[in-house]
C-alpha cells in the first residue's frame, strides 16, 4: 500500500508542469505546519523533480511555486518574508545539490558539494558576526523565554551554557545533513519509479574523493594551532566534515552487509544505536574515514603497479 501510494504521488508530480508546481507548493505549505519534517517533505519533492526533469524545469517549478506561496500568504494574512525565506532555505540548496547528483551521478560528489555549501555558510557567519557563540546564546535565550514554563527558563539556560559554543556547528551540520537526506530520498524515490535497485547500487558505491583526507588533516591542524575566532570557525568546518564521514561510514556498513549477505538486523541495530546512543556516530565517522583511506591506498597501489 505504501509503495503504491509513493508511486501514485511520484507519477503525479512528474506528469506535467502544473502538477509539479501544485505538488511543490503543497509540500512547502505542509512543511510550514510540520517544521521538523520540512526537508523530508518539500525537499524530497524538489529533489525528485530536479533529478528527473533537470535544472531548468526545477527552477521554473520553484519560481511558480513561490509565487503561489506569496499569494496564499497574502490571502491568509501571514507574514510574507519569513514564509518565503523558509521556503528558499529548504528548496534552493536541495535543488542545487540534486543538480550536482544529476550531473555527476555519484553520491560522494553530492556529499562534497553540500559540504562546500556548509563551509561557505560557516565562513559567512563568522565574517558577519563578531561573536558567533554570543549571538546564538542571545537567540536561544529568547526562545527559552517564550517556550519554557514560567520561572524555569533560568534552569534551561544553565543547561545550555556548556554547549553554546557548539550550537553553530551543530546547526550548520544539521542543515547539511537534511539537504543530503532530502536528495537521497528523492534519488530513492526516482529509483523506485523508474529503475528499481539503482539507488542501492549507487549508495553502495558511495566514495568521498580521496582529496578530502589531506583537507581534513589541514583543518584539524588549524583547529589546534589558531586562536579564536578562527579556531572556532575551523572547528565548525571540522564538525561538518565529520558528518560527511558519518554518511560514508553508513554507506560502507550497508555495502558490507550486502557483500557478506549478513542479516538486516545489523542495519536495524546500526540505526537504533544512532538514535539512542548518538556517540556511536563518531565511531562510524572514523569507519568512513578509514574507508576513504583504504580506497585511496588501493588506487595508489594500483597506479604504482601499472607504472
Amino acid at each position: 500500500m505504501q509503495q503504491l501510494l509513493l508511486a501514485l504521488i511520484g507519477n503525479y508530480i512528474l506528469s506535467g508542469r502544473l502538477q509539479a508546481v501544485a505538488a511543490t507548493t503543497f509540500s512547502i505549505l505542509l512543511s510550514l505546519l510540520l517544521p521538523p519534517l520540512a526537508f523530508l517533505i518539500s525537499g524530497s519533492v524538489v529533489a525528485l523533480i530536479t533529478l528527473r526533469k533537470g535544472a531548468v524545469v526545477a527552477l521554473q517549478t520553484l519560481v511558480a511555486s513561490l509565487l503561489l506561496l506569496m499569494v496564499f500568504l497574502l490571502l491568509v494574512k501571514l507574514p510574507l518574508l519569513p514564509g518565503l525565506a523558509y521556503a528558499l532555505m529548504i528548496c534552493l540548496p536541495v535543488c542545487f545539490a540534486a543538480m550536482v547528483l544529476r550531473w555527476y551521478a555519484q553520491q560522494g560528489v553530492l556529499l562534497v558539494a553540500v559540504g562546500l555549501m556548509a563551509t561557505v555558510l560557516v565562513i559567512t557567519i563568522y565574517m558577519s558576526i563578531a561573536d558567533v557563540a554570543s549571538w546564538w546564546q542571545q537567540w536561544l535565550y529568547l526562545v527559552l523565554e517564550e517556550a519554557a514554563p514560567a520561572g524555569n527558563s533560568a534552569q534551561y539556560k544553565e543547561i545550555l551554557v556548556p554547549v553554546i559554543s557548539m550550537v553553530n556547528a551543530m546547526v550548520v551540520a544539521g542543515l547539511a545533513l537534511n539537504i543530503i537526506m532530502s536528495v537521497l530520498c528523492g534519488r530513492w524515490w526516482q529509483s523506485r519509479l523508474f529503475n528499481p535497485g539503482a539507488f542501492q547500487t549507487e549508495f553502495h558505491a558511495l566514495r568521498l574523493p580521496s582529496a578530502i583526507l589531506p583537507t581534513s588533516a589541514i583543518i584539524v591542524l588549524l583547529v589546534f594551532t589558531l586562536t579564536t575566532p578562527w579556531q572556532a570557525m575551523f572547528r565548525d568546518i571540522m564538525v561538518v566534515l565529520m558528518f560527511l564521514y558519518l554518511i560514508q561510514g553508513i554507506a560502507s556498513i550497508h555495502r558490507n552487509v550486502d557483500k557478506f549477505k549478513l542479516s538486516m538486523a545489523w542495519l536495524v541495530s546500526l540505526y537504533c544505536l544512532l538514535i539512542f546512543w548518538p556517540k556511536i556516530a563518531l565511531f562510524i565517522a572514523c569507519l568512513g574515514m578509514t574507508d576513504v583511506y583504504i580506497e585511496w591506498r588501493r588506487r595508489k597501489i594500483g597506479l604504482d603497479n601499472e607504472s
